[in-house]
């Protein structure tokens, strides 16, 4: 045991995944915008082109999947001998979740009418199941719910396993999310919001996770990581395109292949980032900007649907090939939603972060990065 404590490590700020987080969080947010919202008939080639692009936005969620089952996964490994582990975890957890998390929802509550029930579930956090009550889905609340449903489980998991188990059991859950879409896709379902259906890219973010505290004394830029991470990026790339062509004859097929595609594709591209952080190639992605939004991607993530919606209430729907309208749209519509991101995290999130320091029994040693909840969301 003295041996572990002394191999416990301090993960360092790894500046590429803020920029990653940017670019998922606006992935999300396009999807959205361009493509969920937008009916393409009548519209020129240049909408129709971002109505093609976005199609796929829903990426964005699947890439917070990995990066917090990396981060988190790294964050229990790093703590799993403190005597106040689960204290801790579930604490960092609230603090960065619950306080825009339960605005959302007296939002939704007092503004959204026939919210009720999706309320109650999410204040369960099992909106991943509204289709399961017959309920409709309003926002992002189905993700994290994903998430926090994991995270009872995992950290006991980690605690009791060495990091080589760990890694295991990650690969198995991985594989076995798999099969069950397989076995889904066989009586012709393919909603991916239930948890055994998508908890995979939680699991690969939590292998990379285990690998990268295996290779700590080591050469973290490895020709066999990057190999491996390449074989997932060709593996998912494989996968996604015999998806869309499987989709033809067979939706729901389609659709398993499709998803796990984009899961080792976001598994292994996430892996070459931290496996080759500091390299030039990865400047974009230490970009202002993108660290910029991925900063405020919590907020962002929790409050653009509901901004869209508003602005679609008062500004009335979209008269096919009105680009001055289409336009002003997608500006006033980010303006607002940075506008009120940035509010969140100044006067919400970063408050009740502050507050670490008086419930946690080591606040010295926090966390490196602040993983977006649900993709920390």
């Amino acid at each position: 045991m003295e041996n572990e404590r002394k191999s416990k490590y301090v993960l360092p700020h790894i500046h590429e995944l803020d920029g990653v987080r940017g670019i998922a969080v606006l992935l999300v947010f396009f999807h959205h915008l361009c493509f969920a919202t937008v009916n393409p008939i009548g519209w020129n080639r240049s909408v129709i082109a971002l109505y093609r692009i976005f199609h796929y936005g829903t990426v964005g969620v699947d890439i917070f999947f990995v990066l917090s089952g990396f981060l988190i996964t790294s964050l229990l490994i790093r703590g799993r001998q403190s005597r106040a582990y689960y204290q801790d975890f579930y604490w960092k957890r609230a603090l960065r979740i619950l306080p825009l998390y339960i605005l959302c929802m007296l939002g939704v509550l007092l503004f959204i009418r026939g919210a009720k029930g999706y309320v109650l579930l999410s204040a369960l956090f099992i909106a991943n199941f509204a289709n399961v009550f017959h309920i409709s889905t309003v926002g992002p609340f189905w993700s994290l719910a994903i998430e926090e449903q994991f995270y009872l489980i995992w950290p006991t998991v980690v605690r009791r396993r060495s990091v080589e188990r760990l890694g295991t059991w990650a690969l198995g859950i991985a594989i076995g999310v798999v099969l069950a879409r397989l076995a889904a896709a066989a009586i012709g379902h393919h909603n991916y919001f239930l948890s055994f259906l998508r908890c995979d890219g939680l699991a690969v973010g939590a292998l990379i996770a285990c690998r990268y505290q295996e290779k700590q004394k080591g050469d973290l830029h490895s020709i066999r990581d990057n190999m491996l991470c390449l074989a997932a990026v060709i593996l998912g790339g494989l996968l996604f395109a015999a998806g869309i062509e499987i989709s033809r004859a067979n939706i729901a097929f389609g659709a398993a292949f499709l998803q796990t595609g984009i899961v080792w594709g976001c598994g292994g591209l996430i892996g070459l980032v931290i496996a080759n952080s500091g390299h030039r190639l990865l400047s974009p992605l230490r970009s202002s900007f993108l660290i910029f939004f991925g900063l405020i991607s919590y907020a962002l993530y929790m409050l653009q649907l509901y901004v869209l919606m508003a602005y679609d209430h008062f500004r009335g729907p979209l008269a096919a090939g009105d680009m001055k309208a289409y336009l002003m749209r997608i500006f006033v519509v980010l303006a607002i939603t940075i506008g009120v991101s940035l509010l969140s995290r100044y006067l919400v999130e970063l408050p009740a972060l502050g507050l670490r320091k008086r419930v946690l029994r080591h606040p010295t040693e926090s966390v490196f990065h602040e993983p977006l909840s649900g993709h920390d969301q």
